[in-house]
């Protein structure tokens, strides 16, 4: 099973943007995600077709398992 952490952000226009880190620690908090979010967005980090990243919209795990079909 695969797992990715999205970060999901506001920017200038009050669009919405996502960040996705794969394979993020099993043991992560909403504390140390949250204190992440916030530093991407006071330092500006990261920038996107609606302007700067000005907020936090939200963040989750998605969890994928995939199983392959045998067809030949």
């Amino acid at each position: 099973m695969s797992r990715t952490l999205e970060l999901i952000f506001v920017n200038a226009t009050g669009g919405k943007v996502t960040l996705r880190v794969a394979d993020p620690k099993e043991t992560l908090t909403e504390v140390e995600v949250k204190t992440a979010m916030e530093q991407i967005v006071a330092k500006d980090i990261f920038s996107s077709t609606g302007g700067s990243l000005v907020g936090i919209a939200g963040a989750r795990i998605v969890s994928r398992d995939v199983s392959e079909i045998n067809l030949i």
